[in-house]
């Protein structure tokens, strides 16, 4: 089957199980809402009502994206990697650090150094899995779930003690210096760069997977593990580089919350970030421009539970049921599966 048919195949699996999300989503407020009319707009309409919510759109896709596009590397490798989470707070932490306690330098050096923090840190964190899979085959589904516990409790640890704000009752660091912080983008909006950097993310792991040797390699020991190898790749190699790309992408998505929205590092601030990339990986079916379109969808969808439980007798909780809905559908391969037989047999009757 032509590659190009192959796609027309992945996008309307894709939009087919969107739909059927959202309609079950339909079904739920009909049955519930006393206003079902009103529910559905406040859903899908007010969150581009205004540009505050549009910002508010912005700043949630931000991690989802790059969170994304972490779980998607792996995923295109061939291992499924649950440690975004983890390696989201390593190197978040490793960055609020150098943001903290590196004071006088100029913003022009200080937040190249932070975010290249958090990117070294995300990547030796990744790495760990990466070599348990690679050199002695445990399961790293597993040892990444572990370690996300280690990660969560330790930055706690150290967030609640020894690096903990001055006089403050929270658990946080003390607040990174304004002159690093993102800048807004749109004005009398929350909107920060941390778009930008999202989407100069998805042109570099896009050009990263299908224009260079690296991801050509990346790609191939995800397809055939055995093959890559007896072609010369050096397939341990690979499967840890891809999971250290993974960790550094999920360390970016969580410097850029801390630095576009939370200005300090703050015990637990992730709420599930890294989980919620493995959804946007699967829903965009490992490929960088479906992660970008897949994230602004996600989020929408997010402030438009807001807007929803604000505007009308509806709480936000239908819009986790669309989530839901949408992982049981895009991972049910029976959809992928049926589309294409109906093609392999159109192609055979053009044939005869």
């Amino acid at each position: 089957m032509k590659p190009s048919k192959m796609l027309v195949l992945e996008v309307s699996g894709i939009l087919m199980a969107v739909v059927t999300a959202l309609l079950c989503g339909f079904v739920v407020i009909f049955l519930t809402s006393s206003e079902p009319f009103t529910a559905i707009s406040a859903l899908f309409l007010d969150p581009l009502s205004s540009w505050f919510n549009v910002g508010t759109i912005l700043n949630k896709a931000v991690p989802l994206i790059l969170t994304g596009l972490a779980v998607s590397v792996v995923l295109q490798t061939g291992v499924f990697s649950m440690g975004a989470e983890g390696q989201l707070y390593m190197g978040s932490f490793l960055g609020a650090l150098t943001a903290v306690y590196l004071p006088g330098l100029s913003p022009w050096i200080h937040l190249p150094l932070v975010l290249l923090a958090a990117l070294i840190g995300g990547a030796i964190f990744g790495a760990i899995p990466g070599i348990l899979k690679a050199y002695m085959n445990a399961n790293e589904i597993v040892t990444t779930l572990m370690l996300n516990f280690v990660a969560i409790l330790l930055t706690s640890y150290f967030v609640n003690n020894q690096f903990k704000a001055q006089g403050g009752g929270y658990a946080k660091m003390e607040n990174i210096n304004k002159d690093i912080l993102l800048a807004k983008i749109i004005p009398g909006t929350s909107a920060h760069a941390g778009i930008l950097i999202a989407l100069a993310a998805v042109v570099i792991v896009y050009l990263l997977l299908y224009k260079t040797s690296l991801g050509y390699e990346l790609r191939l020991v995800g397809k055939n593990g055995h093959f890559a190898r007896y072609g010369g790749i050096a397939t341990r190699r690979i499967i840890v580089i891809s999971v250290m790309i993974s960790g550094a992408l999920a360390a970016l998505a969580g410097i850029v919350e801390i630095l576009g929205i939370q200005g300090t590092f703050k015990q637990n601030f992730s709420a599930g970030l890294g989980f919620d990339g493995i959804i946007i990986a699967l829903l965009a079916r490992n490929h960088p421009v479906g992660v970008l379109i897949a994230g602004l969808f996600y989020a929408y969808i997010q402030v438009g539970a807001q807007t929803m439980q604000y505007g009308s007798d509806m709480p936000r909780e239908v819009a986790v049921i669309i989530q839901v809905m949408l992982v049981l559908l895009v991972t049910a391969q029976a959809i992928f599966t049926f589309l294409k037989q109906r093609c392999a047999k159109n192609e055979q009757k053009a044939v005869k």
